[in-house]
């Protein structure tokens, strides 16, 4: 499956634009990070792409057909989409959280049937959670209830999942845990992931592509490594920072570290 945003811009009725002209596409086994201040528009990218908002001009494609000319069902079975975590209120067990990521394929007033509960225990195995099947939601951590909804996400048989900022507000441990996770959906099971991020460091280590957003609505779109760079991060945050290299068990990591202001 291809995912394309062909000149997407946005603005919303006062006439603020935020989004101008941005284009990207995302094939099979790919990850793009989505980079950009606070402001820039980064979660209404993803919403715009998902038919969440309307584009003001341009488009989303699957495959080269676009977004609103296909059917809600059927976007939400090609594409997961996973909101940033927010303590649940509701008395759902993770079981029965995942196994609403099933509705896609299920008709109105349908209940799950027992094919739906394996796909829903499968998709809590691949994320690693599958432990805490019987717990409440409202009973786990922030970092575990972030797990749920990607396999919840997942439950749908997704080729793509559209991520908006998957570890925020988690401690190292649990970032580490989300983001081996979205290497592994891409590298064991195909699975393409869109993700905003505030980390520059993140986009380099999962990220094949990344998309840049700045304040004034302009884009870029390229590799990780050709665009998180020390003067396009300066120019994106207005700070100055130093990227280091260097190895660690016979494997290559990449540090990000913000100097001053600039």
């Amino acid at each position: 499956m291809t995912f394309e945003v062909r000149n997407g811009s946005f603005a919303y009725p006062t006439g603020r634009k935020v989004l101008n002209d941005v284009s990207f596409s995302i094939g099979e086994n790919r990850v793009v990070s989505v980079l950009g201040p606070n402001g820039a528009g980064k979660t209404t990218l993803l919403r715009c792409m998902l038919g969440l908002l309307r584009w003001t001009s341009g488009g989303s494609y699957i495959d080269g057909k676009l977004i609103s000319e296909q059917s809600h069902r059927d976007v939400w079975r090609k594409v997961g989409y996973v909101p940033q975590a927010k303590l649940s209120t509701f008395a759902y067990t993770v079981s029965e959280m995942v196994l609403l990521g099933r509705s896609a394929h299920l008709k109105m007033l349908e209940k799950p049937g027992s094919e739906d509960k394996k796909i829903a225990d499968r998709c809590l195995n691949m994320i690693g959670v599958s432990h805490l099947h019987d717990k409440l939601c409202s009973k786990i951590s922030g970092g575990e209830l972030q797990m749920v909804l990607i396999a919840r996400a997942l439950a749908a048989e997704p080729k793509l999942l559209v991520l908006d900022e998957p570890e925020s507000n988690l401690d190292f441990r649990n970032q580490l845990i989300v983001m081996n996770a979205i290497r592994a959906l891409r590298d064991e099971y195909g699975i393409s992931s869109i993700l905003n991020t505030h980390y520059p460091e993140h986009a380099l280590s999962v990220s094949d592509g990344v998309i840049v957003l700045h304040r004034e609505g302009s884009a870029q779109f390229g590799s990780a490594k050709d665009i998180v760079t020390e003067p396009g991060l300066r120019k994106l945050f207005g700070v100055d920072v130093r990227i280091r290299c260097f190895d660690c068990n016979k494997c290559s990591y990449t540090a990000v570290m913000p100097i001053a202001l600039a």
